[in-house]
C-alpha cells in the first residue's frame, strides 16, 4: 500500500488520493490525520485540535511509522469528528426549530391581520397553502339554553335538588366535532316541588 507523503499528496491525482484516506501524518512535531480531498487542491486535515482545509501545494508532510502513535492520532481524530457531530446536529435541531417558530409566527400574523379585516380569507387561505402552513380553520361557538323538567320517586326535596345539581348535566356525545374541554355549562333556577 503506497504511504501518504509530501510526494504522492501533490502528485497522485485527487481519486487516487481519496482511496489513502484517511491517513495518520506527521506535521512537523505534530500528529495529524489527513481526513479528506475536499477540492482538487484541497484536502481537510485534523491537526493542533482543529479541522482545517490546507492546499496540497504547500502542505509538507510525513507518514508515521509507529503503529500506536497512528493509532491515537486516528482515535483523536475520530473523537473531534464525534464531537464535531454532535454540535452539528444540536445546531441543526435548533436551527429547524427556530424556523419552525418563525413560521408559527408569520402564519399567526396573518392570521390576526385576516381577524382584523386587513386581509380577506381567500387571501389568507392562498398565503397559507403558497407557504405550506397548516390552513386557518375558524371555530364555531354554540351558546344554548335548556329548559325541561323531570319527576323523580318519592323522595326528599332536598335529596332531588342535590342530585339535579350535581349530576344535570347536557350529554354532548351525540354530536359532531365538539372540542370536550370546551363545553361549560351552569345548572341554575332549579325549582323543587311535590306534585
Amino acid at each position: 500500500m503506497t504511504e501518504l507523503t509530501t510526494e504522492t499528496l501533490r502528485t497522485l491525482p485527487p481519486q487516487d488520493l481519496a482511496a489513502l484516506l484517511p491517513a495518520a501524518v506527521q506535521i512537523g512535531e505534530t500528529k495529524a490525520v489527513v481526513l479528506r480531498v475536499a477540492d482538487p487542491d484541497l484536502i481537510e486535515v485534523y491537526f493542533a485540535g482543529r479541522i482545517t482545509a490546507y492546499g496540497t501545494k504547500v502542505l509538507e508532510i510525513q507518514p508515521i511509522a509507529d503503529p500506536m502513535v497512528r493509532e491515537a492520532a486516528l482515535r483523536d481524530a475520530v473523537e473531534a469528528l464525534s464531537i464535531c457531530r454532535q454540535v452539528a446536529i444540536q445546531a441543526h435541531t435548533d436551527q429547524r426549530r427556530s424556523h419552525s417558530e418563525l413560521l408559527e409566527m408569520i402564519r399567526q400574523y396573518a392570521i390576526v391581520r385576516h381577524e382584523e379585516g386587513d386581509i380577506c380569507r381567500e387571501g389568507l387561505d392562498d398565503f397559507l397553502e403558497s407557504f405550506n402552513l397548516m390552513p386557518y380553520e375558524t371555530r364555531v361557538r354554540v351558546e344554548y339554553t335548556i329548559t325541561g323538567s323531570y319527576e323523580v320517586d318519592p323522595g326528599g326535596e332536598a335529596a332531588a335538588e342535590e342530585d339535579a345539581v350535581k349530576y344535570l348535566q347536557p350529554d354532548l356525545s351525540g354530536l359532531d366535532d365538539v372540542d370536550s374541554e370546551t363545553s361549560t355549562y351552569v345548572v341554575s333556577d332549579i325549582h323543587v316541588a311535590q306534585i
